[in-house]
This record gives C-alpha cells, structure tokens and sequence, in this order.
C-alpha cells in the first residue's frame, strides 16, 4: 500500500490516503482499518485529499468501516473530499451518512 500512510494519536487514527480507492486497494485498507479498530482504536479520521477517484466499492467499504467502528463506541470522519470523491459521495447520498469536514477544520 504505498502512499497510505496510518498513525495513532490520542487514541485515533487518522488514515492518510492517496490513489484511486478501489478494487484491491480498497481492500487492503479495509483490512488494516479494522484491525485498528479490532485493536481498540474505534475512533477514525481519513484524509481524502490525495484521493482522485472512489468507485462502488471503496465506498461500500468505508460503509462497513464506519459501521464497524460505531459498534465498538468509536466513530469515523472524513476530510479532504474533492473532486471526482466529493460526487461520488454526493450522488450515493452517502454525504449525509458520514461526518465530514474541511481539511482546515479541526475535529474534537
């Protein structure tokens, strides 16, 4: 997974991203977030400003992440959509499914 980049602080991970989110990329990180989450960190934060395309399947992931981490107390924001990531959210509906924020913005 190169240009994928995950760190912990303050008991969250934040999830940099890069690349086009699908097919075996988007499992690969699928997997690595659930462990995370498996791991006791349920809180996310994934920056999506290096992401240039999302397709069905990346967001039927982040779906399944998000899920998985409100089940275990925890939750997930988004940051950084643009572009082709920012319709493909806005098309699905799946916009108002997620909180998400500006990358300026800081998330308490």
């Amino acid at each position: 997974m190169k240009n994928q980049e995950f760190f912990v602080e303050n008991n969250q991970v934040t999830a940099n991203l890069s690349g086009n989110l699908q097919g075996e990329l988007a499992a690969k990180i699928r997997e690595t977030l659930l462990t995370y989450i498996d791991n006791g960190h349920a809180s996310l934060k994934v920056d999506f400003s290096n992401v240039t395309n999302i397709d069905s399947t990346g967001l039927g992931i982040l779906v399944t992440i998000q899920k998985r981490s409100l089940q275990n107390g925890g939750n997930m924001v988004l940051q950084g959509l643009q572009g082709n990531v920012k319709a493909a959210f806005d098309r699905t509906r799946l916009s108002k499914a997620f909180s998400i924020t500006d990358v300026n913005s800081s998330v308490a």
